[in-house]
């Protein structure tokens, strides 16, 4: 009866493993006019069904584990600014942190990527 037990448990486990989504290693640079961005993050959604996935950004380089699949690609980075001229924030504050990279690159993305397998992925982005 042990025996049969084991033996069940072993074959739930062969089925699990078989049946977990086959991920690829993405990684690649990201720069901002052609500049290394120096943090922030970059995020794959899926245009369509599955689970999407992302990296931090460091130094201008980011590595993400992804399954096959279409995503959207969006870009995020933040920053201290200055507020416009006659705001001021919380107690009087002149700056603020702020995402910097273009809405084409993250809110209203344009960016896209086709994963296929283990790739390097790198991402131009221009503040014009």
């Amino acid at each position: 009866m042990k025996y049969v037990q084991v033996l069940v448990l072993g074959c739930a486990l062969m089925a699990l493993v078989g049946c977990s989504p086959k991920t690829h290693s993405v990684s690649g640079t990201v720069t901002l006019d052609g500049s290394s961005l120096p943090d922030g993050y970059v995020a794959f959604v899926p245009e369509g069904s599955g689970e999407g996935g992302g990296g931090e950004i460091k130094n201008g380089s980011y590595s993400a584990k992804l399954a096959p699949g279409k995503y959207k690609v969006e870009i995020t980075a933040s920053k201290m600014m200055p507020l416009p001229p006659g705001q001021t924030g919380m107690d009087g504050a002149k700056e603020e942190v702020r995402q910097y990279i273009p809405d084409k690159y993250n809110v209203r993305t344009e960016l896209r990527a086709d994963v296929s397998g283990s790739q390097s992925l790198d991402f131009q982005l221009s503040s014009s």
